[in-house]
């Protein structure tokens, strides 16, 4: 049985076309835009500090202003992309950006920006403990062209201050600090600047290098790809239910932006008949639906590299290995990973998993509920941070597995 499904818009490239448009010199139309919570606080944002984003469906017209900031605090709530690349913003606007969020985003690690942005002439001010949002950053001083920036949390900082750089008088040279994580994001990055008309030279691994230019797209429009990380989840979701899933429109891998196009190489590798090991340090986004598939898979699965993946909305690694261990799973936990044993059975267990308010949590909670009868999620309101049609997605593919009738 196949079911044939829609694709989200990637969050990922939705988030980047915004601020690249948003530092264009004239309105840029962004298609195929994912409309979603993540989306809603980085427009929210942009309107503040002075663009225009009018929004409908999935197509975006975003019309650049003069970048000023009125210190009044812009809510992000989880949204880490808006909070990362908002503090990015600050050097080019004038005024002060303050940024704040909800509970989750106050213990999500900012000192590695923060540092990075003192360092090239911004005033930082963290307004209730050093290193976390809240945060009031202010501009408008001399610029320097060089900054190190520690790469070990997150890739979302120095992707901030590459979409930037060629707004600055000198550009940007950027190093590259610790160990670097998620680095096909970097690439995104990179590739999404040169469409738009402004080249990161990368002369090495660890370096970047952005000369002073300006943004505009040839047809001032960007398509976003269907999101790989979205589709990984229906994937998994298929999979627990022994449904095929078609996504139509959906980039095969080596032609899409997003590292996350390997989730299909994984599945491949679950159905080998030998232990599997994983690492997961460029791909963060799909320890979700792997830690999911590999519960339901015939071999020992063992996932590495996914230490940051702590930090995010969620410490996700915790949270999978106390869901998978209600349902009576075998799951051994590590700092920056797990290993999975094959759950022994499927019977039926009437639990409710609770997914911690992260929304990939709630999707490869729901994905394994297809598999295992009486399993429900809570707060299942949560997947509206990235895939607001998710759980009709759920729907047609349990309708799917029940066949007609």
């Amino acid at each position: 049985m196949t079911v044939t499904l829609k694709a989200p818009g990637s969050k990922s490239i939705t988030q980047r076309a915004l601020m690249l448009a948003a530092l264009g010199e004239r309105p840029a139309r962004v298609r195929g835009a994912l409309a979603c919570d993540d989306s809603a606080r980085l427009t929210d944002l942009l309107r503040a500090i002075g663009t225009r984003v009018e929004w409908d469906a999935d197509q975006v017209l975003v019309t650049p202003g003069p970048l000023a900031a009125g210190g009044a605090p812009v809510w992000c709530g989880n949204a880490g992309t808006a909070v990362r690349f908002g503090a990015a913003l600050s050097l080019v606007a004038r005024g002060t950006i303050t940024l704040d969020g909800d509970a989750r985003m106050r213990e999500r690690p900012l000192n590695p920006l923060g540092e990075a942005l003192e360092s090239l002439g911004v005033g930082v001010r963290w307004l209730r403990r050093a290193g976390f949002p809240p945060v009031a950053l202010t501009g408008g001083g001399a610029i320097r062209g060089e900054v190190d920036i520690d790469s070990s949390l997150s890739s979302q900082f120095a992707s901030g201050l590459l979409m930037v750089a060629p707004r600055l008088p000198a550009g940007l040279r950027i190093r590259l600090v610790g160990r670097v994580v998620s680095e096909p994001y970097l690439d995104m990055t990179a590739r999404m600047m040169a469409s738009a008309g402004a080249a990161a030279d990368r002369p090495d691994g660890r370096t970047f290098v952005v000369r002073p230019g300006r943004y505009a797209w040839a047809g001032d429009a960007v398509v976003v790809e269907p999101d790989w990380s979205g589709a990984a989840l229906l994937f998994a979701a298929g999979r627990a239910a022994g449904v095929e899933v078609a996504l139509p429109g959906l980039p095969p891998p080596g032609e899409s932006l997003q590292g996350d196009s390997r989730f299909a190489g994984m599945l491949a590798e679950l159905d080998l008949p030998r232990p599997h090991a994983f690492d997961l340090a460029d791909c963060p986004d799909l320890l979700p639906p792997l830690a999911a598939s590999a519960l339901l898979a015939s071999h020992a699965t063992r996932i590495d590299g996914a230490a940051h993946t702590r930090i995010k909305e969620s410490d996700r690694i915790a949270v999978l290995v106390r869901g998978f261990r209600a349902l009576g799973a075998r799951i051994v936990e590590h700092t920056d990973g797990m290993e999975v044993l094959p759950l022994a059975d499927r019977i039926p267990r009437n639990v409710a998993l609770d997914p911690a308010g992260d929304h990939r949590m709630a999707m490869a909670f729901a994905a394994v509920s297809l598999a295992i009868p009486g399993v429900s999620v809570q707060d299942p309101g949560c997947v509206a941070k990235s895939f607001p049609a998710f759980w009709d997605a759920i729907d047609a593919i349990r309708a799917a597995a029940d066949g007609p009738g």
